[in-house]
């Protein structure tokens, strides 16, 4: 473990990392967003990621997710996250649930303690309702927003759904969020370039923008688990 993560210890302390090995963060969708964070997370250390996804690897997916390759193909997605985590790092502990999140099952997901959740999920009442679960439990959380018909990575921001511009997903998601009293000050990680495309119903994309906003979900995950005044 040590000579793994010595770079960590070597940039942020002992002290700092050690809170890395003894966190828990789960993850929602492992898709071009959130296999990108997942990946990160394990790199940095996170000693127990609960991973859910109710999906399979299929050829569309390679354009831009991670755990897209040919041996994945047909496979389950959080299997084969484990299996690539646990070959970054045999010491991590991984709980899979291969199923859809929605308000009527996310409960049962917190059965063990959860320190931080990144959202990756498509479904905006699912987001939603997982941020209303979050915000009632005190469990950090990052949400992404759209992704899909964006270029450019260097117009991704982290700031609060209350503050975003020009993303179409973030205006439905505030009407949502309104009608089900949850706050608007819900970290969330965001593209200021206007959609490209409009017109088009697939949600073309290319792996820059997903995966750079995975990376900057999980040091949102990272930055706050560390972060000790006292320390």
């Amino acid at each position: 473990m040590k000579e793994r993560f010595i770079r960590i210890e070597t940039l942020i302390g002992k002290q700092k990392a050690q809170k890395l090995y003894e966190a828990s963060v789960m993850v929602v969708g492992l898709g071009g967003v959130g296999g990108y964070a997942a990946e990160a997370l394990v790199r940095c250390g996170i000693g127990h990621l609960t991973v859910i996804d109710h999906d399979v690897v299929e050829p569309s997916n390679f354009n831009r997710q991670i755990l897209a390759v040919e041996e994945n193909l047909g496979e389950k997605k959080t299997e084969a996250f484990r299996r690539r985590a646990e070959s970054i790092n045999p010491d991590v502990r991984i709980s899979c649930h291969d199923s859809f999140l929605n308000a009527d099952n996310l409960d049962s997901f917190f059965s063990e303690r959860i320190d931080y959740v990144v959202d990756a999920i498509d479904t905006l009442t699912s987001k939603v309702a997982l941020w209303k679960y979050c915000q009632e439990k005190g469990i950090g959380i990052i949400s992404c927003l759209g992704t899909a018909k964006k270029l450019d990575p260097t117009r991704l921001q982290v700031t609060t759904l209350d503050k975003t511009e020009y993303d179409p997903m973030a205006k439905a998601l505030r009407q949502i969020a309104r009608k089900n009293a949850v706050g608007l000050k819900i970290p969330v990680v965001y593209s200021r370039e206007e959609p490209l495309n409009r017109s088009s119903e697939v949600l073309g994309s290319m792996v820059f923008v997903p995966a750079s906003a995975g990376l900057l979900c999980a040091q949102k995950v990272i930055s706050d688990l560390i972060d000790n005044k006292d320390d």
